[in-house]
């Protein structure tokens, strides 16, 4: 740890980091203060407004002739508010001093709260308004006698509150973001061209000639490079000591981008779609928006083939570009959707530029590695994609809530066109092997794949079940119940960003502990159980605990996922011969992944009629029931074969 902080890198990174957080905490301080400027008049004035329709309504009863003590409905009438705005605690009539009616809080309890002094209140209450007992009281003079309305005063900041947690998503997303650039641009610009000297200087150390000078270097980097070449007396040019350092921290950054643009209408998209679909397209609105939600990953599996075929042809820069650009126009065409087929008809454009980008990436990394290294280039890749998890639902969530649903689709657009914009430069620089590149499915892959019987089991019984749960739950039923209970789209946002938050933290964690036991069966039958167990008691949960209930259940599920991924990973590989695997090729392991892509575009089509069936919740549950006896059956069907390793199907 002390050799890290004395590394002048980590210093530089460490300014940087905290100059930018100070920043964003300045900003942030300033946006809740004029926040809460701004919102205490607003709310203070609805609640005058509300008093002002009960002093009508007694007004109208007295201008009648009947006394103010005979008044009846006064319960009604605190009922019916309460119902539309259920932070009103109290209606109260009084008649000088004394109280004549009183809902909500008995006549003691409010004789000595209307006796307390007021407290100190922000600017923006009338005169009949005071703040008393952690209530904003509303006292308004009727014919005879006064109303008094009475709000919990903690509801009057909820919204302030709202906002600093919406400020803080977006904090947390700029830093992720800068992290992502500063990455880049630190890589690029000082560690690999430094690299570069440092393997130029070893070479010619020992007796070889090498380039000092790495082209791409800059600043300091590249006059340190030059002196040394002068000091040496020998040349700036020769052969470079790594012809394989492309800078693959740029396909990290590429990988964001393009999710990020994705999931930033993944909380509230099954909702959005169902909408358009209840009014235009004269299905059942639940299946319709089963298939729109479900449509889009059949399309990626679909696309990712051709998109293979002309990475060939295009190459990955040109290839990334044509994704990220038809990416943004379905997109702008899923914001600006105004009917069922058309919604239906850009989510399928938008998934083919998804798929084409994908492989892009895919492709740059396999390029840049070798089977040294082809892992770490993958998890640099994998990386961005988490991230993007984590922001996407998130800071997507916010932005509907703020301008507007079809408004966030284009914003996501606008991610999708830099991301084509910046890829010529961050795709740049590294030499192409033309023997590596993504590798298409084939009918032969199925055939290898389908004559394994250990491979259908892993399948049917592991994979599909982890994608249904993870599709069908998280990325439909669970936004549709949420939004249906009244939560916003910036609360469900949050949610869905632990799911990530979880794989990114825990993944690593839980695939050093599954190496480390070599009992890979057993690890994902644990992780579809822990992914399960949760949704079983989604009916159970009483109302007040929706949200605790939903995190868990969402922490659960990132949990299991994790677990298995990588174990799952790791059997499949294991199925595969000796000489696919040493090529990196492996026809089980990218079967399984083509056909895990349909199962999960089958998860919302399956979730939505049991939704309409047996209710959201009730679809949460037969989904936990269904995870659970797969599991059950996968875990017989393993162990079966541990204990007869003979009868072993192939």
């Amino acid at each position: 740890m002390r050799k890290r902080f004395a590394d002048p890198m980590f210093q530089g990174l460490a300014v940087a980091a905290l100059a930018l957080l100070m920043a964003l905490a300045s900003v942030s301080w300033l946006t809740v203060v004029s926040s809460s400027r701004l919102l205490f008049p607003e709310l203070a004035q609805t609640a005058l407004a509300e008093a002002s329709q009960g002093q009508g309504k007694i007004d109208a009863a007295l201008d009648l002739g009947i006394p103010l003590d005979r008044v009846v409905g006064v319960d009604w009438l605190f009922a019916s508010m309460k119902e539309s705005d259920p932070d009103i605690a109290f209606l109260a009539i009084t008649d000088g001093g004394k109280v004549l009616f009183s809902e909500g809080v008995t006549a003691a309890t409010l004789v000595r709260l209307l006796a307390s002094p007021p407290e100190p209140a922000s600017a923006g209450l009338s005169s009949q308004q005071s703040l008393k007992d952690g209530h904003l009281v509303t006292e308004l003079p009727l014919r005879s006698g006064a109303i008094h309305l009475g709000h919990h005063s903690d509801a009057l900041f909820k919204p302030l509150a709202d906002n600093l947690v919406d400020v803080g998503v977006i904090v947390l997303v700029s830093c992720l973001l800068a992290f992502e650039v500063m990455l880049l641009v630190v890589v690029l610009n000082v560690v690999q061209p430094a690299r570069a000297v440092a393997d130029a200087l070893r070479v010619i150390a020992g007796g070889g000639a090498a380039a000092l000078v790495d082209p791409r270097a800059s600043g300091w980097v590249r006059a340190l490079a030059v002196r040394l070449v002068r000091l040496l007396g020998t040349s700036s040019g020769g052969v470079k000591a790594s012809p394989r350092s492309a800078p693959l921290v740029s396909v990290r950054l590429l990988a964001f981008l393009f999710v990020f643009a994705e999931e930033l209408g993944r909380s509230f998209m099954p909702v959005y779609a169902g909408d358009i679909a209840a009014a235009t397209s004269g299905l059942d609105a639940n299946f319709a928006t089963g298939v729109v939600v479900g449509l889009h990953m059949c399309m990626v599996a679909v696309a990712m083939p051709f998109a293979t075929l002309l990475y060939t042809r295009l190459g990955r820069a040109r290839l990334y570009a044509a994704g990220a650009l038809i990416a943004t126009a379905g997109l702008v065409g899923t914001g600006l959707a105004d009917n069922y087929w058309s919604l239906l008809a850009w989510r399928a454009v938008s998934a083919f530029g998804y798929g084409a980008t994908y492989v892009a990436c895919q492709g740059f990394v396999i390029e840049n590695t070798t089977s040294a290294n082809r892992a770490s280039g993958s998890a640099m890749m994998v990386g961005g994609i988490t991230l993007a998890d984590i922001c996407g639902p998130a800071f997507g969530g916010v932005l509907a809530e703020r301008f507007g649903q079809s408004e966030t689709f284009i914003f996501a657009a606008l991610v999708a066109a830099l991301s084509a914009v910046v890829v010529a430069w961050l795709m740049a620089g590294s030499r192409r092997s033309p023997g590596e590149r993504p590798r298409n499915v084939t009918l032969g892959d199925f055939a290898i794949a389908l004559a394994n019987r250990r491979l259908a089991v892993q399948v049917i019984f592991a994979a599909i079940p982890a994608k249904l749960l993870l599709t069908g739950f998280l990325y439909y039923l669970l936004p549709v119940t949420l939004i249906g209970d009244g939560w916003r789209e910036a609360d469900v946002g949050r949610i869905l960003m632990v799911y990530g938050a979880v794989v990114l933290l825990g993944g690593p964690l839980l695939s050093r502990l599954t190496d480390r036991r070599q009992n890979h069966a057993v690890v994902v039958t644990l992780g579809l159980i822990l992914s399960a167990l949760p949704l079983l008691a989604a009916p159970l949960v009483p109302e007040a605990l929706v949200l605790p209930a939903a995190i868990v259940m969402v922490a659960a599920l990132g949990s299991g996922q994790a677990m298995s991924i990588t174990a799952q990973t790791s059997m499949v590989v294991g199925m595969a011969s000796e000489a696919d695997v040493r090529h990196g090729h492996a026809p089980e392991l990218t079967v399984m992944r083509f056909v895990e892509r349909f199962g999960g575009g089958l998860g919302p089509m399956i979730a939505a009629p049991l939704g309409a069936h047996f209710g959201s919740v009730g679809a949460i549950a037969v989904f936990g029931v269904y995870a659970c006896l797969s599991a059950m059956i996968y875990a017989g069907l393993t162990a079966r074969w541990r204990a007869s390793p003979s009868e072993v199907p192939r």
